[in-house]
């Protein structure tokens, strides 16, 4: 009769293997973490356009109701405290409607007016600017 001995192997994986998937997960982030930081400023950024858009938008509405943010203020940035103030529109169609932009803080208030400028009387998105 003959015996033949074999040898158990046991589940699981070699050290080597585990070194060589550690490696990689290191190599995939090193290429990640790179980008994760250009997505976290280009959603800064477009945030602060869309701030800049919207605090456009509400000056010329209120200049259309007959309220003038822009008269009385030298730069952009003075007229975007007073939208962020906002106003409330006492006569004519639009007797007390409220416009404004509250609740901007005063970082969010500085980025946004790197898109905008004064222009014929008018507060303009530029689409130029930012930090």
């Amino acid at each position: 009769m003959k015996v033949t001995t074999r040898k158990m192997m046991k589940a699981g994986f070699s050290l080597v293997e585990m070194l060589v998937v550690i490696a990689v997960i290191g190599i995939i982030a090193a290429i990640a973490i790179p980008n994760i930081g250009k997505i976290n400023d280009t959603a800064e950024d477009s945030k602060d356009r869309r701030n800049a858009q919207n605090l456009a938008s509400v000056c010329a509405s209120a200049q259309a109701a007959g309220h003038d943010f822009v008269t009385g203020n030298a730069t952009a940035a003075d007229v975007v405290a007073d939208i962020v103030t906002g106003a409330t529109a006492a006569d004519g169609p639009f007797q007390g409607t409220f416009f404004g932009v509250p609740g901007l803080d005063q970082e969010e208030q500085t980025s946004a007016a790197a898109f905008l400028s004064i222009a014929n009387g008018m507060l303009v998105y530029t689409g130029a600017g930012g930090n």
